[in-house]
């Protein structure tokens, strides 16, 4: 469904930069990694191995989604009017992006996926990371908005 000629929507940007649930995230992983790694009950160099190896994964993994700090990590997302976005990282980049249907819109939270340049990017927002009014604009947009399945 597209919005009628009369309310086409404008320029949307939002401030991104006090998000803290994806960090908060980030460390439930690691300690994911660590009561595994201690419910397999392997031997003890063999749980070191496995749990310094899979920790590497993950915050290699969450480092380059930004969602452990960096250069990579998104400041500012602008969805335009005609449908293309751009993301804005801490290096002062702006990344062109289009929105990928594995977008969730839910009550009080958002999962934002992305097809960039160079692959795609995610992003969880909950209620607190951004202002309450940017996050129910966007929320609003993106149930009235449909996404083309790519």
């Amino acid at each position: 469904m597209s919005l009628p000629s009369f309310a086409t929507p404008t320029l949307l940007t939002i401030d991104v930069r006090s998000r803290r649930s994806e960090r908060r995230l980030g460390m439930l992983a690691f300690g994911g990694v660590a009561a595994a790694t201690y419910l397999l009950s392997l031997p003890l160099v063999a749980a070191v191995l496995l749990f310094v190896t899979a920790s590497a994964i993950v915050m290699v993994g969450l480092q380059w989604q930004g969602w452990l700090g960096g250069d990579e990590r998104l400041t500012a997302v602008s969805w335009m009017s005609d449908g293309r976005w751009v993301l804005s990282s801490a290096n002062r980049k702006n990344i062109p992006a289009t929105l990928s249907a594995g977008t969730r819109v839910g009550r009080r939270w958002l999962w934002l996926r992305w097809h960039t340049g160079r692959g795609q990017r995610s992003m969880l927002l909950l209620t607190g990371d951004a202002l309450p009014a940017e996050i129910r604009r966007l929320s609003v947009r993106l149930r009235l908005e449909s996404v083309p399945a790519t």
